[in-house]
């Protein structure tokens, strides 16, 4: 059984003094984990400090060692890093890094345990119970703002709560080879919390391990208070914006679709009970079965179609799945007019009918988010060792 290979992609700009034992320690980590190829990708933003000539100079002797040199910006290097490992290094699995030591790695044998688990993405955060930081004030008030705030919160990215670190192992095959990273408008920073996004979109099972943020080896931070820093912030709400928005299209297409099944339903209704004399609740359940299979045909080619599905044989199964996760809606329906009739009279049956379309809308978004359409970073979100 051919080992699966492992790209260690370091990220470097003036890296001079770390690069060096960066690669060492990788290095002395795969010779321990023998069941995997280690590979080292240095992606150097042709650092003035000579940073890729020393890379050079050891990849003369050392044939898992490689330089890939790109115009400067974390998001472009990454983004070609990642296109790199995976179309010329034949990667299985990538996992990004600094190489100042502030990420330990140390934690990579850990990270392969949670690969071999099931898990698609691991990520060593500083939020969950175990982990920590070494930052300034200042440095908690911008991770505060970027990761919190506009990332969280605003954007709605909540696979996992730490999205600023660039340490992270991913899986290639079905994950990372998913993620149209040609289409990525990034430059900086952002391309973090971009990635996890994307990641998510592909249904990627995520998880966050403890780990603690130290202080760097050797050499001078590239985060402070200066231009590149202003760009940071704005593009992190430029993009964070567009994520909202993208999400927000998401649910406003929902919505429309279920108008349209909310027609359906309601003309089905109307013509059963006044014209065919049916109970309304009868009535309304048998429109609410028609409006349920517009409701999937035009949910999975427009409202999800990111994650829609198009094979013949699996669609038989998923408009099975839809219909069994609307049962909920019907019986809604069903039971609230039933207990409306049954109460009240038959007058106000129409009354009774809205009401429980409102309380239905909201079963079906979350039934078809969580169920049909699901990625597996639902459930699996939230989990930590």
């Amino acid at each position: 059984m051919d080992k699966l290979r492992v790209v260690n992609m370091l990220s470097t700009y003036n890296e001079k003094e770390n690069i060096g034992p960066m690669i060492q320690t990788l290095a002395e980590i795969g010779e321990k984990l023998s069941q995997y190829e280690f590979v080292t990708l240095v992606v150097d933003s042709h650092s003035p400090d000579g940073t890729g000539d020393i890379v050079r100079e050891i990849a003369r002797t050392q044939k898992n060692v490689f330089l890939l040199e790109t115009p400067r910006g974390l998001g472009i290097s990454l983004i070609k890093g990642y296109q790199h490992a995976m179309n010329e290094l034949k990667a299985d699995i990538v996992i990004s890094n600094d190489c100042d030591f502030q990420w330990d790695p140390q934690l990579i044998p850990t990270m392969l345990e949670k690969m071999e688990a099931g898990y698609d993405v691991v990520v060593p955060s500083r939020h969950v119970k175990g982990g920590k930081d070494n930052f300034t004030s200042f440095r908690k008030l911008t991770h505060f703002v970027s990761n919190t705030l506009l990332n969280h919160y605003w954007a709605g990215i909540r696979e996992i709560k730490d999205l600023a670190g660039n340490f992270k192992a991913i899986r290639v095959k079905g994950i990372l080879d998913k993620v149209d990273l040609d289409k990525l408008n990034v430059r900086g920073f952002v391309i973090q919390s971009t990635m996890i996004y994307e990641l998510s979109k592909t249904g990627a099972k995520f998880i966050e391990i403890p780990a603690i943020f130290g202080a760097r080896r050797a050499g001078e931070t590239k985060v402070g208070f200066n231009t590149q820093f202003i760009k940071d912030v704005l593009e992190t709400i430029k993009n964070s914006t567009r994520i909202r928005l993208e999400r927000s299209a998401q649910f406003f297409r929902f919505c429309v679709v279920g108008g349209i099944g909310f027609v359906i339903n309601t003309v089905v209704l109307r013509v059963l009970a006044e014209v065919g004399h049916w109970h309304p609740a009868v009535a309304s359940s048998t429109g609410a079965e028609m409006a349920i299979i517009s409701n999937f045909m035009l949910n999975n080619f427009w409202t999800f179609k990111s994650s829609k599905f198009t094979s013949w044989k699996k669609i038989p199964f998923k408009f099975l799945q839809f219909n069994m996760t609307s049962l909920g809606a019907i019986l809604i329906q069903f039971v609230v007019i039933w207990l409306g009739v049954h109460f009240f009279g038959r007058a106000l049956y129409m009354f009774y009918y809205v009401f429980s379309v409102g309380l239905g809308l909201i079963w079906n978004y979350f039934m078809y988010t969580t169920v049909v359409w699901k990625t597996k970073n639902k459930s699996a979100a939230q989990l930590q060792v």
